[in-house]
């Protein structure tokens, strides 16, 4: 569930905070009201259960619970410039992803989530502009007190003292699958503080050099991993669009790539997204959006431009902004001023224009103000590609696992749950075609392959109660 829009004013019920439920299918949108004077303008993050419920959600200044009421001990966050000039004058951080949460890898309903704060590093120097992050907090949460809404039972832990890009934490799981990585950037360098969070606790920064060195011009757009967590990608007007290789056992960044963008066709702001598949890098810059194949030989010349800003205002121009890979496997993207809208891409592991890019094409109930959540990417293996899939284990996505046997199919295939289920299962091809589709209501059932051609196909399956299946089948002769 994402949480965008603006906080909820009583007299004026277009201001409402907009709830996206992805456990529905298609997803449901609402207004909700939350803390008053609660602004998602720069910083949003949010967390849900394993099975999508809304634990809670933060914009730099407080922590809220699935009650929309301020979680106990989740007030003042961020002391400092942030604290002072932005949560007690009725915003959130205005930092773009300033804040990120991870469930701890220790479970015992054990959260974190990490923050920048805003200070006055550059003061005495006229080359830079004075205020930049310095700080990089971090709150404990106990999901089990206050009768299962939660309680901020550390707050504003340092975690790493030193000066950062104005913005852009991101988050990724490490290899093991349990642990993760919390990544943010060091101002005017090319290093990066990678912060370990494993079951022992947030552990000490390691600091990483790779790639181009930044200016003072650090703001303005978006970091990302790849869902498979092997590609960092950082981007802004100014520095290019980077694209790092990632060793997620070591928190390495090699293998760097920089790609200019001339100022005349990004303009000043932007975002980038992933594929779920990985492959197609989306970025968003302002007027246009391109997509490049992440698997291609020279990335660079991979560049195609998939949509141009028709114009659109509702009320106030629907440029391209920040994007995200929603549960759903759509990307959203959000627009740099108040509007009614979201543009979103259909098909994103599509190549060119087949990706199906929608401008304006979701309606929201309230106006959004840049807003797109920032969370990581929790279904790495389904997105992996490797030899573990030519034999006959457990594949599986979000709620539920699925068994293929044989796998590789030749001729037929038996495709079973773990448990009996009323649900829609269709099968797709690599392009993102349906192959197959029917109605499920039991615990297996037995697919043909025989007239197949050979590769890859994605079998899914969704439930009556918004559960999502998933596993992959290769099809040989």
């Amino acid at each position: 569930q994402w949480i965008i829009g603006y906080d909820a004013y009583p007299l004026d019920p277009g201001n409402d905070a907009i709830l996206l439920d992805f456990r529905a299918n298609p997803r449901e949108i609402s207004s909700i009201n939350t803390v008053y004077n609660f602004g998602m303008e720069g910083t949003n993050t949010s967390m849900c259960d394993t099975a999508g419920n809304l634990l809670f959600y933060s914009n730099g200044c407080y922590i809220v619970n699935a009650k929309h009421e301020i979680m106990a001990n989740g007030d003042n966050i961020n002391p400092g410039l942030i604290q002072d000039g932005h949560c007690d004058n009725g915003g959130g951080s205005p930092i773009v992803q300033g804040a990120i949460a991870v469930p701890s890898p220790e479970g015992n309903n054990i959260y974190y989530v990490f923050d920048l704060d805003l200070d006055h590093p550059y003061s005495q120097d006229t080359n830079y502009f004075p205020i930049a992050p310095q700080r990089l907090f971090y709150q404990k949460i106990d999901m089990a007190q206050d009768s299962g809404y939660g309680a901020v039972v550390s707050k504003n832990q340092i975690a790493v003292l030193d000066t950062f890009s104005r913005g852009y934490i991101s988050a990724v799981q490490h290899s093991n699958r349990k642990d993760w990585w919390i990544i943010v950037a060091k101002s005017h360098s090319n290093c990066y503080f990678l912060v370990p969070v494993t079951d022992e606790g947030v552990q000490p920064a390691q600091l990483k050099c790779s790639g181009k060195i930044w200016t003072d011009d650090d703001s303005g757009a978006q970091v990302v991993f790849s869902p498979d967590g092997e590609k960092y990608i950082r981007y802004n007007r100014a520095n290019g669009l980077n694209i790092f290789d990632f060793d997620t056992s070591t928190g390495d960044l090699y293998n760097p790539i920089h790609i200019d963008f001339s100022n005349d066709t990004t303009g000043a702001i932007g975002g980038v997204a992933v594929s779920p598949n990985s492959r197609y890098l989306y970025v968003s810059a302002r007027k246009n959006v391109y997509q490049f194949d992440l698997q291609a030989p020279n990335i660079e010349s991979s560049k195609i431009k998939i949509a141009t800003w028709d114009g659109y205002q509702n009320p106030y121009p629907t440029i391209f902004y920040l994007s995200a890979l929603a549960p759903d496997g759509k990307i959203y993207i959000s627009s740099t001023s108040s509007t009614l809208n979201l543009h979103v891409i259909n098909k994103p592991n599509c190549p060119g224009l087949d990706c199906e890019l929608v401008q304006h094409g979701i309606v929201l109930p309230s106006y959004n103000f840049a807003t797109i959540p920032n969370v990581p990417h929790y279904r790495q293996s389904y997105f992996q590609c490797d030899s573990t899939l030519i034999d006959t284990k457990d594949l599986w996505l979000s709620t539920g696992s699925v068994l293929i046997s044989p796998n590789p199919s030749f001729m037929e295939a038996t495709i079973s749950l773990p448990e009996s289920v009323l649900g829609d299962w269709t099968l797709s091809d690599v392009s993102c075609q349906n192959i197959k589709f029917g109605k499920w209501a039991d615990t297996s059932m037995k697919l043909n392959v025989s007239e197949f051609s050979p590769g890859l196909y994605i079998f899914r399956l969704r439930t009556k109660d918004g559960q999502t299946f998933v596993g992959k089948m290769i099809v040989q002769r």
